[in-house]
């Protein structure tokens, strides 16, 4: 989960894929992705995952990190 998680977010979000992503690096409140991402990645998460998260419950400070997005989604 963790890895298909990066991949996607390198692929579909970084102006450079090779910036070195980890479970904890800052996305959004680093400035790596904007909020604008949170609905892509809502949609892959329950395309790749089959688990369908709340929108309430992804926001910027929730969906920050890989680890915090793992927490989520088994928590749902």
């Amino acid at each position: 989960m963790e890895t298909k998680l990066i991949e996607f977010i390198r692929e579909e979000f970084l102006s450079n894929p090779a910036t070195v992503i980890t479970p904890d690096t800052k996305l959004i409140s680093s400035g790596l992705i904007d909020s604008f991402s949170l609905v892509s990645l809502q949609v892959f998460i329950e395309k790749e995952f089959g688990k369908r998260i709340p929108a309430p419950r992804i926001t910027a400070e929730s969906f920050d990190t890989v680890r915090q997005m793992i927490e989520i989604i088994n928590a749902g």
